[in-house]
């Protein structure tokens, strides 16, 4: 082995020669995208244009920054073994010259863009985000179909179509739907809820978090994590920001830097489920979707206390709001809530 080292001027064989990695899918992948490529080492393809990629796996939950090397890399083929893809797929953003290629599920993304494979839609389950925003609207404000459309800013058309889904959990009355049970249909629509995906950047500014939740509330974000927590009233420091957008800014331009995930005071966050943006309540994302924000970094006691606190608030604002829509002086009987 240490000749091999001493003597190889191609290969840059890692410490204790790494491990092996089966790359027939991702060979698979290139060549159903239309960058057929071979095997020229160890580490390196090369394609039939005749660029070289170099072979790289990184933590798929850390933007890679220009400190890191980055603006040096050309040609890359990164390969994802499976699993999230939403960090790593940053980088597609702002290294339009990356290709990354995930060949388990037989994605290629190049340009920028995703130029092969299925897509990142749930197919399986088609209308999984407009289920998850019907109950949410439902526990929190009840009403009948048309008024839970607006509400999401979803069509009608699609809303019934999804209603079914839900099932026994929901029920129409004479001034729209309502939950069977409450308190579980908010603890499902925090528990089961799989995630809003997209496509996440990090930066960092030397401001306050309260200045730059105003600066991109302007800009029309939608805010979330600790900071809009701490403004529904949970007791946690808001000392992070992560803000939904329907398209990125130029926060370049603001003066904004790009960072780590842990050095991060903004995360920017292109939902793939823009029910996210649509049931905003004000500035900030509705109180399940910043529950869900935290729970993804629950290993943080803080994190995991204010999703507690959410929880009970949201318990709390579902009963006061189910009692006052069937208040008596409410002319509840008289008004079919728009049900259909």
């Amino acid at each position: 082995m240490q000749d091999v080292r001493h003597d190889q001027w191609i290969l840059s064989l890692p410490i204790g020669l790494g491990y092996t990695i089966d790359i027939t899918q991702t060979l698979t992948a290139l060549a159903a995208a239309g960058l057929p490529a071979g095997v020229e080492a160890f580490d390196r393809l090369r394609f039939d244009d005749g660029r070289t990629a170099f072979l790289a796996t990184p933590d798929p939950t850390t933007t890679i920054s220009d400190s890191d090397g980055a603006a040096g890399r050309v040609d890359d083929v990164i390969l994802l073994p499976g699993g999230s893809e939403g960090g790593v797929l940053s980088l597609v953003r702002r290294y339009p010259d990356l290709v990354v290629v995930n060949g388990k599920r037989g994605r290629v993304w190049a340009d920028g863009r995703q130029v092969s494979g299925t897509s990142m839609q749930r197919e399986a389950t088609p209308g999984w985000r407009t289920v998850f925003a019907i109950a949410r609207s439902i526990v929190q404000h009840g009403g009948g179909t048309h008024a839970i459309a607006d509400r999401i800013g979803l069509p009608f058309e699609e809303v019934r179509a999804a209603m079914p889904t839900l099932g026994a959990h929901v029920f129409h009355t004479p001034i729209g739907w309502e939950a069977s049970d409450r308190l579980a249909l908010v603890d499902w629509a925090l528990a089961a809820y799989p995630g809003y995906g997209g496509v996440r950047t990090c930066w960092h500014r030397h401001d306050t978090i309260d200045e730059q939740a105003d600066e991109l509330i302007a800009l029309g974000g939608v805010m979330s994590d600790r900071w809009a927590a701490h403004q529904s009233g949970v007791l946690v420091a808001p000392d992070r920001l992560t803000a939904f957008f329907a398209e990125h800014p130029n926060l370049a331009a603001l003066g904004y830097e790009p960072a780590s995930a842990n050095d991060a005071t903004v995360k920017v966050v292109i939902p793939q489920d823009t029910t996210v943006l649509g049931s905003a309540e004000g500035c900030c994302a509705d109180d399940f979707i910043t529950a869900h924000v935290l729970y993804e970094d629950s290993w943080v006691a803080a994190n995991t206390d204010a999703v507690n606190g959410l929880r009970q608030l949201l318990h709390f604002r579902s009963d006061l709001a189910h009692d006052l829509r069937w208040h008596p002086n409410n002319n509840s009987s008289g008004n079919d809530g728009g049900v259909g």
